[in-house]
């Protein structure tokens, strides 16, 4: 009865995310055509095309802003058209494309029709004598001589793409161990309890991230229950720019072992699901409706970026305890469908620290140095995305 009603709960808030986290734009396609050796063109199709902004910042780097839009499109780079960039802010979507520094370009734009927009690209030889201007046109009524000048006094972004420098003090991260109170989570070798576990690394790596200037938010700093709605609230109160959840793994199989971050999407991976079942609290059989909604609620953009996020963690984590703990073993990342990632508005990923139902993990979970030790390695992985991914 009581999965019964968590899982209609779920169902329930699913659904109210969907319907406030929708956008009013979808950007489909982007497609770079060769015309010739020296025209090639852009086509960006959207779905509902109203108002558009283009600012050129530089002979090879400029952007087209809309909107906020749902990124569907495939952004990859071809022929003189080096890297490219989504940046999503407050009211605006940017995606910002980097040309070759190789010619010197004319830009123009068209639209065939009212959701296509063309970027016609003409390239020569560069003139060495001729200096870069920014240009802007836009078809809305936005002041795009001010948007140009901010624009300025921000780093430009060059290939390879470099992000401007953060402030610790502005970032805000939300460590949330799970479990908790009546909840204690999975319970290994000798009555080790996970939401003891858990609690210990997320106040050890909330030190390490204050020490060096972070705001830091813990779902829960003492043995009390929280329920999974709740600490998708405390992170999206606190305006979270990084969540963590963290927990330890469980298997029937006692030879199960090692370290595994998550990041949220739908997945047929049945060893997922059956993590995600057990920190949703849900049936196993009722996963595939969970992942049918999971796939229309996802927002590319906070997938591609809890992606890299997940990864950075991993490797920063095993690259730290490995040489200390011989036996530990990486799992790498995955994507499952948990619901404490589902609401969250900022890159968000989930740590299965190692499974305490495995003797020599059990082991390492119960140490404090080891404790401490992936707390610092969680923390070096957020600062290590912070480093070079830029925040909104």
């Amino acid at each position: 009865m009581k999965k019964a009603t968590v899982f209609v709960a779920l169902c329930v808030l699913f659904v109210s995310l969907a319907l406030s986290n929708a956008f009013s734009l979808t950007l489909n396609a982007v497609n770079i055509v060769k015309i010739s050796q020296t025209k090639q063109t852009i086509m960006l199709q959207y779905d509902n095309l109203e108002n558009y902004t283009y600012i050129r910042l530089s002979n090879d780097l400029f952007y087209i802003g809309t909107d906020n839009c749902q990124v569907k499109a495939n952004l990859t780079p071809n022929y003189n058209v080096e890297n490219i960039l989504l940046k999503q802010l407050a009211n605006q979507t940017r995606i910002y494309f980097k040309l070759s520094k190789d010619f010197q370009y004319t830009i123009s734009l068209s639209r065939p029709n009212k959701n296509t927009l063309i970027i016609n690209l003409l390239s020569q030889e560069k003139d060495k004598d001729n200096q870069n201007i920014i240009e802007s046109t836009s078809n809305s009524t936005e002041n795009i001589q001010t948007i140009a000048k901010n624009e300025e006094k921000q780093q430009i972004i060059t290939s390879p793409i470099k992000l401007p420098v953060y402030n610790a003090k502005d970032i805000t991260i939300v460590l949330d161990p799970g479990h908790g109170g009546k909840d204690s989570g999975a319970v290994g070798v000798g009555g080790l309890k996970e939401k003891d576990v858990v609690l210990s690394i997320a106040k050890y790596c909330a030190d390490i991230l204050r020490e060096k200037g972070f705001k830091v938010v813990l779902t829960r700093d003492s043995d009390v229950f929280i329920p999974l709605a709740q600490r998708i609230k405390i992170a999206n109160d606190a305006k979270a720019n990084l969540f963590v959840s963290i927990h330890a793994n469980a298997s029937l199989d006692p030879s199960a072992k090692g370290m595994e971050v998550f990041f949220l999407n739908a997945t047929s991976n049945q060893k997922a699901l059956k993590i995600a079942a057990l920190e949703n609290d849900v049936p196993l059989e009722q996963m595939g409706t969970i992942n049918k909604i999971i796939i229309s609620l996802i927002n590319q953009t906070k997938l591609k970026e809890s992606a890299v996020l997940a990864k950075d963690v991993s490797n920063s984590v095993y690259q730290l305890t490995k040489p200390i703990y011989p036996n530990l073993i990486n799992r790498g990342i995955d994507q499952a469908p948990f619901y404490v990632l589902v609401g969250t508005n900022c890159p968000s990923i989930l740590i299965e620290t190692l499974f305490i139902t495995n003797p020599k993990d059990n082991e390492y979970l119960k140490d404090a140095n080891y404790q401490q030790e992936i707390a610092k390695g969680i923390a070096e992985g957020l600062i290590k995305y912070l480093d070079s991914n830029k925040i909104n």
